[in-house]
């Protein structure tokens, strides 16, 4: 059975991975799917480095502004969306590209997890929730739940699908695989970490400088979903608009979850998805076009 192929593309946030996806889209015919599980909520556009008009040079983009913030999003949603997008944009006889950095939903399309919705929903809750604590936090909660577990207490993602698969409730424990529709073509960025993390510390002053306070404020003012509230750029705000923080420590507290979000990234795609890195610093253009046109030439058959 022919397969759909799939190119994606990976990094931890701030890396580039926006203007790289311009031009592979533009050498390749493609049109781009967002693979940011908060960038379909319409408002959310500094704090999620959401695409502007201007930047995607007339390339179509999917999966951005499609919900708004006080609704739910979960993985089975996002496979079901992308489902339908890439049979659309593969009708037009172009190649359907994802970009993004929310790694439980790449895998989940790699390895076609299937969940049902309500399973799914509470699985994206639990694991979000679960990411906002340290390490040593989450290790404390993984013992007292199995005191005999033989998890690494390093092993933060490990640790984290423990946790998710303990709590859940007993009938809601099971997700499956079914056959995968895809063959994919996975590309990841990276470079040294000081660089990432000094991008990563301009990006976000660059996110104020835009109006992030306002952006925010306006959002809170509102119903926010679980999901969206627990966003990076977004949930810091919280002490500063009850007059328990400054502006300054907000700035310093959105540039260290983003720097330590920028890391988890990192671990999770090397330890759960098969990549080609390339460094954005060092590798030529013209080597990853190389290596995307060897993979369309491949056939997509079992």
């Amino acid at each position: 059975m022919n397969k759909s192929k799939l190119l994606i593309i990976i990094g931890p946030t701030a890396i580039g991975k926006t203007d790289l996806s311009i031009k592979i889209a533009q050498e390749f015919k493609g049109e781009i799917i967002s693979g940011d599980s908060m960038q379909v909520y319409k408002g959310m556009d500094i704090g999620t480095g959401k695409i502007t008009r201007d930047e995607t040079k007339g390339i179509p983009h999917h999966m951005i502004d499609i919900l708004e913030p006080s609704e739910n999003f979960s993985v089975a949603d996002f496979q079901e969306q992308v489902a339908r997008l890439v049979k659309d944009i593969e009708s037009r006889g172009k190649l359907p590209i994802i970009v993004g950095g929310t790694g439980h939903y790449i895998k989940a399309l790699i390895d076609g997890y299937e969940f049902n919705e309500e399973d799914a929903l509470l699985i994206e809750e639990k694991t979000k929730e679960y990411e906002s604590y340290d390490s040593s936090i989450l290790y404390e909660k993984l013992l007292k739940l199995d005191p005999t577990n033989d998890v690494h207490p390093n092993n933060r993602q490990r640790v984290i699908r423990q946790l998710v698969k303990k709590t859940m409730p007993k009938q809601e424990k099971k997700a499956y695989t079914k056959e995968n529709d895809y063959v994919t073509f996975v590309l990841g960025l990276t470079t040294d970490r000081s660089v990432i993390y000094e991008r990563i510390n301009q990006r976000v002053l660059k996110m104020f400088e835009a109006g992030l306070e306002q952006e925010v404020k306006k959002l809170f003012k509102n119903s926010l979903s679980k999901t969206a509230s627990q966003a990076i750029g977004y949930k810091e705000f919280l002490p500063y608009f009850k007059g328990e923080a400054s502006i300054d420590s907000v700035v310093e507290r959105v540039q260290a979850h983003s720097r330590q979000y920028a890391k988890r990234q990192l671990t999770y795609f090397r330890n759960q998805l098969d990549v080609n890195w390339y460094d954005i610093e060092t590798s030529d253009t013209d080597i990853i076009y190389k290596d995307i046109y060897q993979f369309l030439q491949t056939k997509g058959e079992n």
